[in-house]
């Protein structure tokens, strides 16, 4: 067992807290059951749990903190609904909220912050956010090296200067930096409370993390133009040590220094704990029956996640094209001039919906991603290389009547109850054999007819 949870046990179990282990013990084994070991080896998650201990400030009384029981009531029922793990994680979350608030005292919203840049809501925003972000840090770094004086110029993700080109990466977006400056923050704070007996409230907080989250950005920005200056190439170990100088210079820094002054400009004294009240016995009941029912909606999680997937294929036509119906509901379309894979999205919440997984996995690499306007509609175009291999791809998100590459705009769409959007990925060996496809498949409404046997129409 990990030291500081064999810690915590004791500490709990001597000041006589033996029901709030047995509550934890049996949602512990629902969370087991509902999450994977590769769910739970995020770097975000990792760090989290390690500084869960270290976050945990409580005062004032015990209470039943009603706000935490209805949002946990919620989040059962979501997940319980439709079978999602992320509905689960904030299940257990707040249900740890409410045991600790009822058993030890009010916790402060610190911990809110944690569980947040913990979660796998926060790495899912992350991922949808990746090519906006991508494409907008692009642009303001290229921006702000044309004021230096540099002759750059940018396309999407790609940036030249000087006859050399630059390619924008997953890395240089610095999601993965972003969680990790985020709960260094979380570190930051909790260190400023141990040390100086204050604390801060919810709005000031909420402050300081969003400055976090820009000093962030103003990290990546440096980051990327350091790199095009310097011409250092993904490969090159200094790419990496790049940024995490960047990361350090820019951002660990300044948060210790703005957590010591935001501590001393606002921070509070707080009630200690008041005497523990005990628990009756018709409570401690109804908590053990709740613990339960929490453990056994995991449990089911694990059993859904072992049926196989029943996604309905997309009604869809292309002349003269050979089609595949495969696994996950993807339906494949090719022709000695296109490939054309059609994904069906199950739910609006669903994680991100891009062909690069599916193409990362064959070993392509993604290159020069740019938005493109092809017959009036806004698409993503980019390069697929793989050692010699060069392929031009774009892909798009549609229900048949609307043509989007905004993921807030068909999420939103969908939760309103309109028509289940597929993602529509079109590759060819050319360029122009791609944009002349795709101009026909917008222009005669290819890939757009609805099919009443199948709920998603096309």
């Amino acid at each position: 067992m990990n030291p500081l949870l064999k810690f915590g046990m004791q500490q709990l179990i001597a000041k006589g807290y033996l029901l709030l282990i047995v509550l934890l013990i049996i949602v512990a084994v629902g969370g087991a059951f509902a999450f994977t070991g590769t769910f739970l080896t995020g770097t975000n998650v990792l760090l989290g749990f390690c500084l869960l201990p270290f976050t945990i400030f409580f005062q004032e009384k015990q209470r039943i903190n009603y706000t935490y029981m209805g949002l946990m009531i919620l989040f059962a029922i979501l997940a319980f609904v439709y079978s999602v793990r992320m509905f689960y994680f904030f299940m257990l979350a707040f249900y740890l909220l409410l045991l600790l608030e009822r058993f030890v005292g009010k916790v402060n919203p610190l911990i809110l912050f944690l569980l947040a840049f913990m979660s796998p809501f926060f790495h899912q925003v992350s991922v949808i956010l990746g090519f906006p972000i991508r494409l907008q840090l692009s642009q303001w770094a290229g921006s702000m090296l044309a004021i230096a004086g540099c002759n750059v110029q940018v396309e999407g993700n790609t940036m030249l200067m000087n006859g050399s080109v630059f390619e924008v990466d997953e890395a240089c977006m610095g999601l993965s930096m972003l969680a990790t400056s985020l709960l260094m923050g979380v570190a930051a704070i909790a260190h400023q409370y141990r040390i100086s007996g204050l604390r801060l409230n919810l709005i000031h907080l909420i402050s300081f993390f969003s400055f976090v989250a820009i000093l962030n950005v103003i990290s990546n920005i440096f980051r990327i133009m350091l790199l095009v200056i310097f011409r250092v190439p993904p490969e090159d170990p200094m790419h990496e040590l790049v940024g995490i100088a960047c990361l350090l210079l820019y951002v660990m820094v300044p948060i210790y220094f703005i957590s010591v002054w935001v501590i001393t400009k606002f921070g509070k004294s707080f009630q200690a704990l008041e005497q523990r009240r005990p628990v009756a016995k018709f409570a401690k009941a109804l908590w053990t029956t709740t613990a339960i029912i929490v453990m056994m909606i995991g449990i089911r999680l694990d059993l859904q996640r072992k049926l196989p997937p029943t996604i309905s294929h997309a009604s869809v036509k292309l002349p003269g094209a050979q089609v595949v119906k495969m696994d996950a509901g993807i339906t494949k379309l090719s022709n000695q001039k296109i490939l054309v894979y059609v994904k069906p999205i199950p739910e609006f919440f669903t994680s991100e919906h891009t062909p690069l997984l599916c193409w990362q996995g064959s070993g392509y690499k993604f290159q020069r991603v740019t938005k493109t306007k092809v017959a009036g509609n806004e698409i993503y175009t980019g390069q697929l290389v793989k050692d010699q291999d060069k392929l031009f791809t774009a892909w798009w998100y549609s229900n048949g009547k609307i043509v989007t590459i905004d993921q807030w705009n068909w999420r939103l769409r969908m939760f309103k109850g309109e028509e289940k959007f597929s993602v529509i990925n079109v590759t060819a060996k050319d360029p122009r054999t791609l944009m002349t496809n795709i101009e026909m498949i917008f222009e005669k409404h290819w890939l757009m007819k609805k099919n009443a046997d199948s709920d998603v129409a096309l």
